[in-house]
């Protein structure tokens, strides 16, 4: 692995993300359809439980991290996959930078996406989900965040080792599904108490589960990622 300077590192990182999200918006019509598929699901949930009063604390929040993790395969689908198919992967491996800085900045550019489509979704779920927030719409934010950095990592992680196999949508997707349980978990339960009426205190138990995920796979991508897109 290179050695370079922690500044050197950070730029690097920053200027790959701002490639992607550069291109992701150029390409509005992926944007689009991203929104498109988790308004709709929004809504779809909503006829399904039409009433006057407000969505069972826990079938809401399932329902929005399950839109959420949904979204979260259509962001990845397009990582380093979209670098190998379009052969600009070897562009990458050329940047006088580390491997870790290029997955440093792919997670950066999912962790952005992400959080622009729940910025989207949580507003909409509010509305037709009849969801009671108030004072802890913050609260909320907030673990959304964690959990769309923690969605960021495994995603980013598994588009990497799938980007040279066939069938790698198909993949990628059976592969998100158990890496991201422990992420997926407690930002249900997090979402879960937030809605019935609990504070940022309450929740405290979930964010360590979701931080010491982020420590864990921080962890093995240091130790593997290199041998990763190498191969």
């Amino acid at each position: 692995m290179k050695n370079i300077r922690s500044g050197e590192f950070q730029r690097a990182a920053l200027g790959i993300a701002e490639k992607d999200l550069r291109t992701e918006f150029r390409r509005s019509y992926e944007i689009l359809s991203i929104l498109s598929f988790s308004v709709g699901s929004i809504l779809i949930c909503s006829f399904a439980w039409s009433g006057g009063d407000a969505t069972d604390p826990e079938v809401a929040g399932a329902a929005l991290w399950v839109i959420l993790f949904f979204s979260s395969i259509l962001v990845f689908t397009t990582s380093f996959t979209r670098e190998a198919d379009r052969g600009t992967l070897g562009g990458l491996k050329t940047l006088p930078c580390s491997s870790l800085a290029i997955l440093l900045g792919k997670i950066i550019y999912g962790t952005a996406l992400l959080f622009f489509v729940e910025c989207v979704l949580i507003p909409f779920s509010i509305i037709f989900l009849n969801l009671e927030l108030g004072t802890r719409f913050p609260a909320l934010l907030l673990v959304c965040f964690l959990g769309a950095i923690g969605l960021s990592f495994a995603g980013s992680f598994v588009s990497g080792l799938v980007m040279f196999s066939e069938g790698k949508t198909l993949l990628l997707s059976f592969l998100l599904i158990p890496i991201c349980m422990p992420v997926l978990i407690p930002s249900v339960m997090a979402t879960v108490k937030i809605v019935s009426g609990s504070g940022i205190a309450e929740v405290i138990p979930e964010l360590r589960l979701l931080i010491a995920f982020l420590f864990l796979i921080t962890a093995i991508m240091v130790l593997t990622f290199e041998f990763v897109l190498e191969e």
